[in-house]
């Protein structure tokens, strides 16, 4: 790609005449609809010509570069075969350096010493095209005040892994060139190689579009990049359509749809999100329908995830070759989602998703690990989708962290960027904020609806709650584009949570009960037994809330009175946690030992409970019983989830709470 640069005169448009000539001389060829043009927003480019009278069609073939006009591994070592052959055009390195080095440094070696030739290089016309040493933008050439501007960011460190790796390489590759006996070795700095290494990286294509020129047997699956001069001038356009078609002298760029008079015929790196299009070309996007963010998780062997991440390479062993976990939070525009799928996979890859399902489940959902060769999940059941909402908190926990990361590193950034590195910067870091912001609110949509009992399912409902979620976006935040692409991710695709109304505050529980029964239950619960030291310990409170629902449910006396959805729950918990037998008290946890000691004051409560109306929970009930308060303690530790307040806080404030709340996990029959 020819992305704009800070110097013009070698990308001048002059330059990429003499190139095309070059190439046209060897056997290339341009539709006479298409010409090299230049400007100041995308540089120098191909497009149709503004008075060419009608569209270029679909099918029709734009460019060609000659077989001939290539560079690779094959002129390196003047490959000769049956089917074709490839010149060297005067460097020759010694078989020893190149047998020693392998593919990719060999072609970096020889790129190196054909700019060094200048003027007498085979290449010259293309070479003096390219992006010169101390021209290219991407990270490794940015200088210490434009690393600023990515601060905060993941590119930092990727940059420096990289720069470590390239430099090993190199220092191996220039002891295995000067033991070969190579004169003239010093001349290969690296400086130079650094600029070979970003030219391959960014610009060469694989090694099948020479597939009619060398013999199967030579043409290994990898290893082996193309440079293709002319056919790699074209920007990247994400989304468009175009193929590379290769023949028996040539490559041909294709293009696979209409394109008017006067406009830009774009190439197709393919679904790049800015942090590869920065690290890799140089240059960002605005607004990148392709963006996405890679998330890191560190997933420790000994942990769930880990077990089960080693239990699936166990049964399918071709997992293991597989090294990118796809942990993505994508675009709110992303347009290449699987066709069908929830809604909240339109921002969180699956794989991301099942991770942190994985790492937020509680044992009893731990035990329906599903493991496939596809991913690894858990299984789809009645009391499973609190690990979902789980992971939905954890999720937006993380969001804010980073736009609160993002932002605190920008506070001391110049007001303006002062180069076009620092401009692909700022792009680059604000797409992640509005990313990430974006994410934020489909994300929190969901917990929204799991707190959300009083409305009902139907489309008028989940249009006003929505309205309520967006209304608490600033007017303005985002453009309306924006925003409604944002409502079209929510409306477009079924939640993963199918039913409203599945997590509880501490006070909330009680609305399970029937009507007739929450007065008094409310009464004695708040003002008896909430009253005591353990009042602000959300761990013990809880667990007596669920020993009074346990308690109430398990009475014959007013059972029939209760919902199904009540008893079928308490029915669940007394099937999926064992009631503790003999616990030591030295084993037990502060908040154990302290229900321990109020359980001692039952015969008390029971009293109580009886006055105030709660007449069935009786001495033969299992309210405030030991065992079965022990047993509520571990429940409740299962069965809560810790979520964020006000999540879209972060939207309205600069320095938001980041609060958080524990709230019981009570399953809806989907």
């Amino acid at each position: 790609m020819a992305s704009p640069t800070e110097d013009t005169k070698l990308h001048s448009l002059e330059a990429h005449n003499a190139l095309l000539e070059w190439v046209q001389k060897h056997g290339g060829y341009i539709s006479d609809a298409v010409c090299v043009a230049q400007d100041d927003q995308r540089g120098v480019h191909l497009h149709v010509r503004a008075d060419w009278p009608t569209s270029v069609s679909s099918e029709t073939r734009v460019v060609n570069t000659p077989l001939g006009v290539t560079m690779s591994y094959f002129n390196a070592i003047d490959y000769t075969s049956p089917k074709g052959s490839f010149s060297s055009h005067g460097v020759q390195f010694p078989r020893a350096f190149i047998d020693a080095a392998g593919l990719e440094e060999t072609m970096t070696f020889f790129l190196m010493a054909h700019f060094l030739r200048g003027e007498q290089s085979f290449w010259h016309p293309y070479l003096r095209t390219l992006p010169q040493p101390g021209q290219l933008t991407t990270p490794l050439f940015f200088g210490e005040e434009d690393v600023d501007w990515l601060q905060g960011t993941g590119i930092p460190d990727a940059s420096v892994q990289r720069y470590q790796a390239w430099d090993e390489q190199y220092d191996s590759s220039i002891e295995k060139l000067e033991a070969a006996g190579y004169q003239g070795a010093e001349e290969f700095t690296w400086e130079l190689y650094l600029w070979a290494w970003t030219i391959i990286s960014s610009r060469a294509f694989s090694a099948k579009v020479l597939s009619s020129a060398v013999e199967s047997s030579d043409l290994p699956d990898e290893g082996i990049s193309v440079l293709l001069p002319l056919i790699d001038l074209p920007n990247h356009r994400p989304l468009a359509k175009v193929e590379w078609r290769a023949g028996e002298e040539d490559v041909g760029m294709i293009v696979l749809e209409n394109v008017s008079p006067g406009e830009e015929i774009a190439n197709n790196y393919g679904p790049r999100n800015n942090e590869q299009l920065l690290m890799n070309y140089g240059f960002c996007l605005p607004n990148n329908p392709t963006d996405y963010r890679i998330v890191k998780l560190n997933v420790s062997s000994d942990s769930p995830l880990g077990i089960a991440k080693a239990h699936q390479i166990q049964l399918f062993p071709q997992v293991a070759k597989n090294t990118d976990d796809h942990y993505y939070i994508f675009n709110v525009s992303y347009p290449l989602l699987a066709p069908e799928g929830p809604m909240e996979h339109a921002i969180i890859s699956p794989a991301l998703f099942n991770a942190l399902t994985i790492m937020e489940a509680n044992e009893r959902e731990r035990k329906r690990v599903e493991i496939q060769e596809s991913g690894i999940s858990i299984q789809k059941a009645y009391g499973n989708s609190r690990s979902t909402l789980a992971a939905l908190s954890q999720i937006c926990l993380e969001l804010i962290a980073h736009i609160l990361q993002l932002r605190g590193s920008a506070q001391d950034l110049p007001a303006q960027p002062a180069n076009l590195k620092q401009i692909f910067a700022q792009i680059y870091r604000k797409g992640q904020i509005t990313l990430d912001q974006t994410a934020l609110i489909i994300a929190s949509w969901t917990l929204a609806r799991a707190r959300e009992h009083q409305r009902g399912e139907q489309w008028e409902d989940v249009k006003v709650l929505l309205h309520e979620h967006l209304s608490k976006v600033p007017a303005g935040y985002f453009p309306e584009e924006v925003m409604s692409r944002t409502r079209v991710r929510i409306l477009e695709r079924q939640s993963l949570v199918l039913k409203n109304g599945e997590l509880f505050r501490l006070a909330e529980l009680f609305s399970l009960l029937p009507q007739e029964l929450q007065a008094p239950t409310q009464k004695y619960f708040m003002t008896r037994v909430a009253n005591g030291p353990w009042a602000t310990d959300p761990q013990i409170m809880f667990a007596l809330a669920i020993n009074f629902l346990v308690a109430t449910a398990l009475s014959d006396e007013v059972r029939p009175l209760l919902s199904p959805r009540l008893t079928r729950w308490v029915d669940f918990l007394v099937a999926e946690y064992p009631l503790p037998t003999n616990a030591a008290e030295e084993e037990e946890s502060p908040a154990q030992q302290l229900l321990r000691v109020l359980s001692k004051d039952r015969a008390g409560f029971l009293k109580l409970a009886t006055q105030d109306g709660v007449f069935w929970l009786g001495e033969n009930s299992h309210w405030l019983a030991p065992a079965w308060l022990q047993w509520a303690c571990t429940v409740g530790d299962g069965e809560r989830v810790l979520i964020p307040v006000e999540p879209l806080q972060v939207l309205v404030s600069e320095e938001p709470t980041m609060a958080k709340q524990a709230v019981l996990y009570v399953p809806q029959d989907e």
